[in-house]
């Protein structure tokens, strides 16, 4: 009889150190899901920001410059005004601004303009619209991402662009 409760015993134990490692398991992949759940959300806020801040653009109008220059076109104001509302209405949010050029001169120049263009738009959203310079940075990426075919003055026109990215919360 002793032994037969010893053994019953046992293999509770046994059951039971079973099952809450079982529960470890469980909980471990519950912590792992909602870090993935987690992850896709704030991919998913990042893109959606990011998206309204290049509809801004299709709709105000693109942020345009001075031929060859850094210099903003105050016909852009409406659309700086647009871009600053969007990024008070989320706060939490940092936005780099990157700037884009065509293919024509030398990359070296195309490079020094891009991040110049941008860091023009930076200035502009801290100086004019009271934007934080602690949510936004600049980069310039030359002619090295270009949208549509530089052989064209239809696409190097697309090519001189502005946009909008979302790098996180």
């Amino acid at each position: 009889m002793f032994k037969k409760v010893a053994i019953a015993a046992v293999l509770s134990l046994m059951v039971s150190g079973v099952a809450h490692a079982g529960l470890d398991a469980l909980k471990g992949l519950g912590k792992e899901a909602g870090k993935s759940v987690a992850a896709s959300a704030k991919e998913g806020a990042l893109s959606a920001v990011t998206k309204k801040l290049k509809k801004v653009q299709n709709e105000k109008g693109p942020i345009k410059f001075k031929t060859g220059k850094a210099e903003i076109d105050p016909s852009c104001d409406k659309t700086m005004t647009a871009i600053a509302a969007i990024m008070t209405d989320y706060p939490g949010f940092h936005v780099q601004v990157d700037g884009h050029t065509d293919n024509v001169g030398k990359p070296e120049a195309n490079q020094k303009l891009s991040q110049d263009r941008a860091d023009a738009v930076v200035k502009y959203l801290v100086d004019k619209k009271g934007v934080d310079a602690k949510r936004l940075s600049a980069k310039g990426f030359g002619d090295s991402q270009p949208i549509a075919n530089n052989k064209t003055k239809a696409g190097q026109a697309k090519n001189r662009r502005v946009d909008f990215t979302v790098t996180k919360m």
